[in-house]
């Protein structure tokens, strides 16, 4: 029988030694606290967040500093065998946990950031904590957030928007990702490794991405009308929602291509980003 859990997104700022040290400490308490609630949740981490508060790996300047991160002993083992480890978030991951706020599918974020970092201004990381909002999932972002959930909610939120575990990504033609083992003992997820190569020669086969903000629209609209058939040629037109009904609607022949993903304010953008990252 497959196994269903709630899943929490957790990231922690890397330029902030406290924010990583706090992070790692909530995490212990929970788990010395009250393991079997715990074991209720599964958490998806990205690359660096586990490293430096799971493994205590890649702390080279905490540790300078005389703080200490990572966990030891059971509780470390109870993390690797409840996390799935998504990419650094240079490499995509922050978009993998943002497609699972809007898919519905993660509705619980712990955002353990600084303010007064360069890391807050990453625009994947403001694309999260705005989707967060739109789609009203449950962002804590302090020890005593966390702690005060646990504590009065976290009963209730275990049931919260069960999903398969490990995660699985569902892409836009159907096709599943799924989460793999990894070398630490945690679960993973990865992006193919031998992207294929750009060319002119079967565009049968190829997926094309039509993305226009609001006062781009009627170019957008105008391009697709005047290379409607070239357009044609292409496997699938993936487009935000909009502007995808705009393109229906003005041309007559690519209405059986287009998967029209979310508008751009409910995540379309981080849709099909999604897709790049899977060389979709």
């Amino acid at each position: 029988m497959e196994k269903q859990k709630t899943l929490i997104g957790a990231i922690a700022s890397h330029d902030s030694v406290r924010k990583t040290v706090e992070f790692s400490t909530i995490l212990r308490l929970l788990f010395e606290r009250d393991p079997d609630l715990l074991s209720e949740f599964h958490f998806l981490m990205t690359r660096g967040t586990f490293n430096r508060c799971v493994l205590g790996k890649d702390v080279g300047d905490f540790q300078e500093a005389g703080q200490l991160t990572g966990l030891e002993g059971d509780a470390r083992q109870f993390m690797i065998e409840n996390t799935t480890v998504l990419p650094r978030n240079r490499d995509g991951g922050v978009i993998l946990l943002s497609n699972l706020i809007v898919k519905k599918r993660c509705s619980i974020l712990w955002t353990f950031l600084t303010p007064t970092t360069t890391h807050w201004m990453n625009p994947e990381l403001l694309a999260l904590i705005r989707l967060s909002d739109v789609w009203r999932a449950k962002r804590l972002l302090n020890f005593g957030s966390v702690e005060e959930w646990f504590t009065k909610e976290a009963h209730r939120d275990r049931h919260r928007r069960l999903q398969p575990v490990p995660p699985e990504f569902r892409l836009a033609d159907g096709n599943l990702q799924k989460a793999v083992p990894s070398s630490s003992g945690a679960t993973k997820i990865e992006f193919p490794r031998n992207s294929q190569s750009y060319s002119r020669e079967s565009f049968a086969e190829k997926t094309i991405a039509l993305i226009a903000h609001d006062e781009m629209k009627p170019r957008m609209i105008e391009f697709a009308v005047d290379f409607e058939f070239e357009l044609a040629r292409f496997k699938r037109i993936l487009t935000t929602g909009t502007t995808g009904k705009r393109i229906a609607d003005a041309t007559s022949v690519l209405r059986e291509k287009i998967q029209a993903c979310n508008s751009g304010p409910l995540g379309g953008d981080i849709e099909i980003a999604v897709e790049v990252l899977f060389d979709q």
